[in-house]
């Protein structure tokens, strides 16, 4: 989605777009559009600044942590972002980021490409810890199979990585 500087005004260009799944890649391969991305807001100019505000509503399927099931997860993101042409200095002469600061950007032409601004927020929005319940068992790590739907036969014998020399040396003094 473009969107035109020079016909943004003071006041402000409401702005909608949707985009499909195919449309918008999200480069990451824990997650991937589950239905559309619906993007709503608005976009102003104030001098050579442009300012792009709004609110991005979709669904992702990412992988639960523990088992690798696939999950629905709904996302929210608000977005307030400020854009300078190269060139614009600070207001102060300041070489310390200002909290506003972060959320200023350099744009280039005569269009901006919300794109990647859309990319970037719903990756952002994408829960740090995700799991399909909170009794979630997993994998077993020898035979890779799903603990929620069946048992394995594998040796369950947990040793502490700090005692693995020990455990060999008293192995070794056994045979």
């Amino acid at each position: 989605m473009r969107i035109e500087i020079e016909q943004l005004t003071e006041a402000g260009t409401p702005f909608a777009h949707t985009y499909t799944p195919d449309e918008l890649a999200l480069e990451d391969e824990r997650a991937r559009l589950r239905a559309e991305a619906r993007v709503v807001g608005r976009a102003s100019r104030k001098r050579q600044r442009a300012h792009v505000r709004g609110t991005i509503e979709t669904e992702l399927e990412i992988a639960c942590d523990r088992c690798l099931a696939p999950l629905a997860v709904p996302v929210k993101a608000e977005f307030d972002v400020s854009y300078d042409p190269p060139g614009v200095e600070a207001e102060t002469d300041s070489a310390e980021l200002q909290a506003e600061d972060l959320d200023t950007t350099v744009y280039t032409g005569e269009s901006l490409d919300l794109d990647e601004l859309v990319r970037e927020q719903i990756l952002l929005a994408l829960p740090t810890r995700s799991l399909c319940r909170e009794a979630c068992q997993g994998l077993c790590p020898t035979c890779g199979v799903n603990l929620n739907t069946q048992t394995c036969k594998c040796e369950q014998k947990e040793i502490d990585p700090r005692w693995a020399g020990l455990a060999a040396l008293k192995k070794s003094s056994d045979e």
